[in-house]
């Protein structure tokens, strides 16, 4: 007798092409998730890295039926997902807690949904409490305890249900780093540990060490829209050694990639002699969401320390998440003040010029600069045409031209670097963009 063949067991949670907009306060669709696969097994401890606003927490949130997508399939051990997993709890980053429960009493709120009696409560309750850690502190309230320990119940209360799967949503991004270093390592041993009923855990982040040091699949998640890239397994035997070479490498190699993906090494657009809008690139391309004065102190942090050429010793030294680095470089890129060859930032003659110059020579540098961005014609154009201009008409155009990015943040920014520019200007209280006046304005803080 043949014997039959062992089948694989479906997917704890997944996606399948999921796609998912939004409609912004303003009333226009924005597109953050696009023709998104992902599966989470059964002993697999899944990381989903990616800056911030690609995505990530929408993925979890799909995943575990907290909302549903705009188009695609969610499905929980290989059948259509109708309203929450109850395999799944989630931990949050904020600690959530409620101030006037005690710990008990916070751990005991994961087990409202399910029917089970005083006795069995009590004692999953316990069992939660004593996993995590906490075995002393069932009767205090939360503004008794530190973060490390908030964020304990936190998880206690995910795992007093038994789930299957636990979802970490940028749990530890709010605790100091050795406490998020020590909570990590528990985790860990605590996925390990006989009894908890844990097959697998979904983990959100954006710090690319932590995904190195706690996960066996990597997924790099790519933004506007937010889009699958980098998927590696991750084979390093356990406990990682972040300072050994292949963890480096591993940490190096999903460094690169949303590095490339971010700032690609080609050649900045030449204008086509013809074209309506001169000096303008043929290509719309948006701005990353960067204030102003980040922009100037970051020009400024690389006129003072030459040595600082790495977009990692960077975002070190400016102790921003190497997303938020990488945006305020591009932001840098884009205005033709830094060029990024691979992981390198280096001064153009532009960018050194200006960092030399005085201030009205910076203003002019910068209108020149935020002149040849074809995105800030929508706004230019109009005001050429009138002397006033509906914000909410170009917060529409901006939405138009790229439909995977907020326009109201974007025109947000917009306006800050035009009025910066001198280039244009907002009133809020009318909600009409126009024209400054010449003043002499103030560099921004």
């Amino acid at each position: 007798m043949t014997p039959l063949a062992k089948t694989e067991a479906p997917p704890i949670a997944e996606l399948r092409s999921v796609n998912k907009s939004f409609i912004t306060a303003g009333g226009h669709e924005l597109k953050v998730l696009e023709q998104i696969d992902v599966s989470v097994h059964e002993g697999e401890l899944l990381a989903l890295l990616g800056q911030s606003g690609s995505g990530k927490s929408t993925i979890l949130r799909c995943l575990t039926g907290l909302i549903e997508p705009t188009s695609g399939r969610v499905l929980h051990k290989g059948e259509t997902l109708h309203g929450i997993n109850g395999d799944a709890s989630v931990v949050f980053q904020t600690f959530a807690l409620y101030p006037w429960l005690t710990v008990e009493q916070n751990v005991a709120v994961g087990l409202m949904a399910h029917q089970v009696s005083r006795a069995e409560r009590d004692a999953a309750v316990d069992r939660a409490i004593e996993l995590i850690g906490l075995g002393n502190y069932h009767a205090a309230y939360p503004r008794e305890l530190s973060g490390g320990m908030r964020q304990r119940v936190g998880i206690a209360r995910a795992l007093v249900s038994k789930p299957r799967l636990l979802c970490l949503d940028e749990a530890f991004s709010a605790l100091d780093v050795l406490t998020g270093e020590n909570l990590r390592q528990e985790l860990i041993s605590l996925w390990h540990t006989p009894g908890t009923g844990l097959s697998a855990i979904f983990m959100v982040t954006h710090n690319i060490e932590e995904a190195v040091e706690m996960a066996t699949r990597i997924i790099v998640l790519f933004p506007r829209p937010g889009r699958l890239g980098l998927v590696l397994d991750n084979p390093l035997p356990a406990p990682r050694d972040p300072k050994s070479p292949e963890f480096q490498r591993l940490v190096a190699l999903i460094h690169e990639s949303i590095t490339t993906s971010t700032l690609p090494d080609v050649p900045v657009e030449v204008p086509v002699a013809g074209q309506p809008i001169s000096r303008g690139r043929n290509r719309m391309e948006s701005i990353p969401l960067v204030p102003v004065g980040q922009i100037l102190g970051l020009l400024s942090l690389l006129d003072d320390s030459p040595e600082l050429s790495n977009i990692y010793d960077i975002s070190d030294e400016i102790g921003k998440e190497f997303g938020e680095t990488i945006a305020l470089v591009k932001a840098a890129e884009i205005l033709e003040f830094v060029d990024t060859p691979k992981d390198q930032v280096r001064f153009t003659d532009l960018g050194r010029r200006f960092v030399g110059a005085s201030r009205d020579e910076r203003h002019t540098i910068f209108s020149e600069q935020v002149f040849k961005l074809r995105l800030f014609h929508i706004i230019i154009a109009l005001l050429h045409e009138y002397e006033e201009v509906e914000a909410e008409r170009v917060i529409k155009d901006i939405g138009s031209a790229l439909p995977y990015d907020n326009p109201e943040k974007t025109f947000q920014t917009m306006i800050a670097w035009g009025r910066y520019a001198g280039l244009m200007d907002y009133n809020a209280k009318t909600g009409m963009v126009f024209v400054p006046k010449n003043e002499d304005d103030d560099e921004p803080a």
